[in-house]
Order: C-alpha cells, then sequence, then structure tokens
C-alpha cells in the first residue's frame, strides 16, 4: 500500500451531493456520466493502482471487463451517524476486484476465487482505527517492504516507529486486506523476476550494484506519459532500496 493523494472532487458530485445530500452511491452512479467521471478522477488520483495492493486497475475491453470498482473505506450503510458517507469524496477509493471476478480483461490470471484480498473480504466492516488508510500514509519513508524471492509483502518495522505509525495497525492492514496473499505474492515476485533481470543485465555491463539501482530507479519511479505509476510501486521502492528514496525525493513524491 503506498500513500493516495486525493485530487480535488469532481464537480458533478459535488453538486449531486448538495442538491442531493441523503442520496446513496448508487443513486448517484445511476447516471454514467455522473459514475465514469467519479472513476476516472479516482484512477488518475492513484496513478492507475489499486489503492490496495498496488496492481493495476484494468480498463474493461472488448476481450473482458474492467478490473475497478469504487471502495469506500469506511462503510456507506453506516447510519449511526447523520454523516453521509455515500457521497463523500474523502471515502472513495478505486481498488480492484481482488481476484473474485470472471472475464477480467486480457487477464485470466486475476480470477482467483477464492483466494481474494482487497476489499472483498473487508466488506461492510467497519475498519476504521484497525488499519491504515491510503489517504493518510506518510510519503516517506515506505512502511512495507517486499522479499523478492517469493513476493512476500511485510511491515518495515524500523520505517514505521521512524514515522510514528503503530506497527500492529500496519500488520493488521495486510491481515484484513489480505495483501500477501498467494496470489499477489506471485504477481510481485514475477514483477520484481523482471526488475532483477534488468539489474543483472546492468551489472554485467559494468555499472556498479548503486548505479544500477539509481537507473533502474529513474525509468521505474515516475508516472508514464498516461500518469500511471508502476505495478507494485512499494515493492519496486523496496527492492531499490536507498536510491528509489533519492529518486523519488528528486521528483517531490507525495503519493
Amino acid at each position: 500500500m503506498k500513500k493516495v493523494s486525493k485530487g480535488i472532487e469532481p464537480e458533478k458530485l459535488n453538486v449531486y451531493r448538495q442538491v442531493n445530500p441523503t442520496n446513496t452511491w448508487e443513486e448517484f452512479t445511476s447516471k454514467k456520466s455522473r459514475r465514469k467521471g467519479a472513476q476516472e478522477s479516482l484512477k488518475a488520483d492513484q496513478g492507475g493502482l489499486c489503492a490496495y495492493c498496488e496492481i493495476d486497475l484494468l480498463d474493461a475491453s472488448d476481450q473482458g471487463k474492467a478490473d475497478f470498482r469504487v471502495e469506500h473505506f469506511h462503510p456507506k450503510s453506516d447510519t449511526t451517524t447523520s454523516h453521509n458517507w455515500h457521497l463523500d469524496w474523502a471515502n472513495l477509493l478505486g481498488c480492484c476486484h481482488g481476484g473474485s471476478q470472471k472475464d477480467i480483461a486480457s487477464s485470466n490470471e486475476r480470477f482467483t476465487s477464492p483466494d481474494h484480498s482487497c476489499d472483498v473480504l473487508k466488506g461492510q466492516k467497519n475498519l476504521d482505527g484497525l488499519i491504515l488508510n491510503p489517504l493518510t500514509l506518510p510519503a516517506f519513508p515506505r512502511l512495507f517492504s517486499c522479499e523478492r524471492l517469493n513476493g512476500a509483502f511485510s511491515v518495515d518495522i524500523e520505517n514505521c516507529r521512524q514515522s510514528s505509525i503503530e506497527i500492529n495497525k500496519a500488520q493488521n492492514t495486510i491481515n484484513e486486506l489480505c495483501l500477501d496473499t498467494n496470489r499477489l505474492r506471485c504477481f510481485r515476485k514475477a514483477s520484481l523476476n523482471q526488475l532483477n533481470d534488468q539489474m543483472q543485465n546492468l551489472l554485467s555491463n559494468g555499472f556498479s550494484i548503486s548505479e544500477a539501482r539509481e537507473r533502474l530507479a529513474k525509468s521505474h519511479l515516475r508516472k508514464n506519459k498516461k500518469g500511471r505509476w508502476p505495478t507494485f510501486f512499494t515493492s519496486i521502492r523496496s527492492y531499490l532500496g536507498k536510491e528509489a528514496e533519492q529518486q523519488l525525493r528528486d521528483i517531490h513524491y507525495d503519493g
């Protein structure tokens, strides 16, 4: 999980909420243009990545449906207060289907039921205070690490202490959202193995480890022309170490 910097609320959502303050998310999204506008804004804010596992959010195509849905971090079903969580822009995140859907565009490997992740098992549970919210994470340091050999995802205890993040809360985030499931381990391992192949190629061409990491950080840890971050951003950041941190500081990374 990485920090997400929330952009400006879509105008159609803002206007709709002011006119219909008690309406539901389903009522708002019943009109395609409103739904699409909110979805595109979420994707842009998140650099095209799932807010939880950081897999790329696929658009629908002739080959299948989109691997994307809107997640309400705080359950939209909560009626214990007068606050309407349905239409709260700060409560909305873009997520993948967490392995729960068949016929995802261009990727049969994404259907791994019952090996689910992200918000699939979260459902309508109120996890406020129990897990971390991507919107409130620090940009530095990274709070999680990834092991290249098996794709295992874990809490970086020292970095959590440095940023005064509760270690138990960070671990709960992995546990509750199943961010270390076998499905995601396989995806992350494959991604880092490709990066490691590039590393080995640079080393064989005379670059030092530091130089190779610096080159890879500059080429990978940036948004592409479509404004998208690389898939499994945090895993790449973990693999490239201090050179990754320097690159992110150089580009003024803030989520």
